[in-house]
């Protein structure tokens, strides 16, 4: 398999017997999960930092995939995880975060951290990409100034995405969003209020959604959306670190 970098393939650090279930967002990648995989790891947890089908490649290979197998993905290593590890802490990113979502509303998942997790996004197009995908097969990101500082050799992404793709993403959405209700892990919430693509109130839906009565919701002020890789990683690190050894 050709990846468009060494750090968008999945990535497993053997650790103790709790485990990290690490899941990148839509068309990004491992990569953005790296760091903070890292730093779980030398807090003695076993990591697993999962690449979902069709990503890390390129975009006709994500084009062939849809929201079932980016789910299954995360069932199936989960699974392994529970099967070797005492304790699965899931940990997403934007659309991984909406796969811990609906993990967390269907298994018994110990701790739960959504990160800047959709539930209404700035793209007024998206719910109508079940549409445009019969007429239009591949889009482009808005261009935006490249990434500068030590993390930007993280930022493996694709710099487009797959029509179905979003229409896939907007099921996932309306999925988690539906059964919000049925969580009740202990759930840390990270949003950032500069984020462009999520909304910020969609941490407030999903802290106000859930029925776990441990929860928590963390503010960043100077991060963009793929925040694990933005200059307040180090605070999402350390409160991530606090939050799983409570």
């Amino acid at each position: 398999m050709n990846y468009l970098h060494e750090y968008a393939q999945p990535f497993f650090l053997e650790g103790d017997d709790e485990g990290c279930l690490l899941i990148h967002g839509f068309t990004g990648s491992p990569a953005h999960m790296r760091l903070l995989g890292e730093v779980l790891h030398k807090q003695k947890y076993t990591v697993s930092g999962i690449l979902l089908k069709g990503h890390g490649t390129c975009l006709e290979d994500m084009a062939k995939t849809d929201w079932k197998d980016w789910l299954n993905d995360t069932k199936e290593e989960y699974d392994r995880l529970c099967r070797k590890c005492s304790k699965v802490y899931v940990i997403g990113l934007s659309m991984g975060g909406i796969l811990s979502l609906i993990l967390a509303e269907n298994y018994p998942v110990d701790k739960m951290v959504s990160i800047a997790s959709p539930m209404h996004v700035y793209d007024k197009l998206l719910p109508f990409a079940r549409v445009m995908k019969y007429f239009k097969r591949f889009n482009s990101w808005e261009k935006s100034e490249p990434m500068k500082g030590e993390a930007a050799e993280y930022d493996i992404t694709y710099s487009g995405l797959p029509v179905n793709g979003a229409a896939s993403l907007y099921n996932l959405m309306k999925m988690a969003e539906k059964h919000l209700s049925k969580i009740t892990c202990s759930t840390f919430i990270i949003q950032s209020r500069m984020d462009r693509i999520v909304k910020p109130e969609s941490a407030e839906i999903i802290f106000n959604s859930i029925s776990s009565t441990h929860k928590e919701l963390l503010w960043l002020e100077h991060s963009k959306h793929v925040c694990t890789i933005g200059p307040e990683r180090q605070t999402i690190h350390d409160n991530i670190i606090t939050f799983l050894k409570k």
